[in-house]
């Protein structure tokens, strides 16, 4: 009864390797991959409760990746060292201005991809603000390019499945000129004296600090959508003597010296 048993387990377990793997062979003078046999002379056929099955290796891995990855057990895979370049616009900045916000900043990025891993990245801008007091009726106008240098990590470098977590961190700085001017005349409250108060040119730059939390994933073929929040910190600023300014290209509105941004991000890979 236990050998009847055995039997037929032996049958079950030799069809189910016939049904995962192929080609297959069982017959009682079958080789392994072609290699040959070390006598030429025919093998006794098996007895006939027995059952022989050769397997071509190649093919019995195939099969094995194939039953791994209907379990979810996928194989890690390694990306190439260099993975190309990178570069998209954001839409936060577009947004901003179609809307006619009184401050926006429109960039472009161009990174690199480091084993899918790490992302060195180069951001370039354009910050612009038109913003009228409300308290001394002055003007505030600002138009200058800002600039980006940091890298991003991505958490889920393992998995190449087409989306991407970041983390990263960047050095920002920007060299502007803005412009402080008033529709009406100072007027001087001791001697009752009134000039014009208007002010351009006077030049400013500042240096910060972001740290970036981010998502991205493959939409088709080369084109991905992202998104990042940022948090910053302003490092050393320098602005003329009369005014602090409004807006700070790149760094945006902080008048404490800290902040919160983010971008909305078009991306292709190249």
């Amino acid at each position: 009864m236990a050998s009847r048993t055995s039997r037929s387990i032996s049958a079950l377990l030799s069809s189910c390797l016939l049904l995962m793997a192929a080609p297959l062979t069982a017959s009682a003078g079958s080789v392994f991959d072609g290699l040959p046999l070390e006598s030429p002379s025919p093998h006794p056929a098996p007895k006939a409760d027995s059952v022989v099955v050769v397997v071509d290796s190649t093919s019995l891995a195939g099969a094995a990746e194939a039953v791994a990855e209907a379990l979810g057990k996928t194989p890690e895979k390694k990306a190439r060292f260099f993975n190309g370049f990178g570069v998209g616009v954001d839409f936060v900045g577009l947004v901003q201005k179609s809307i006619g916000a009184d401050w926006a900043q429109m960039e472009v990025l161009a990174r690199m991809n480091i084993r899918e891993r790490f992302f060195p990245v180069f951001e370039l801008g354009l910050g612009e603000a038109d913003h009228e007091g409300r308290d001394l009726d002055n003007h505030f106008h600002v138009r200058s390019p800002y600039f980006r240098l940091g890298c991003d990590y991505n958490i889920r470098y393992k998995r190449l499945d087409g989306y991407r977590f970041f983390v990263g961190l960047r050095y920002g700085f920007s060299f502007y000129k803005y412009d402080l001017t008033s529709p009406s005349p100072i007027t001087d409250p001791v001697w009752g004296t009134s000039q014009p108060f208007d002010l351009q040119g006077l030049s400013g730059n500042a240096h910060w600090a972001e740290v970036v939390i981010g998502l991205e994933t493959r939409l088709w073929s080369i084109i991905r959508l992202g998104w990042d929040i940022r948090f910053k910190l302003l490092i050393t600023q320098k602005a003329h003597e009369v005014g602090q300014p409004w807006y700070i290209p790149g760094l945006g509105k902080q008048p404490d010296g800290i902040g919160w941004g983010g971008t909305f991000k078009l991306m292709f890979d190249i």
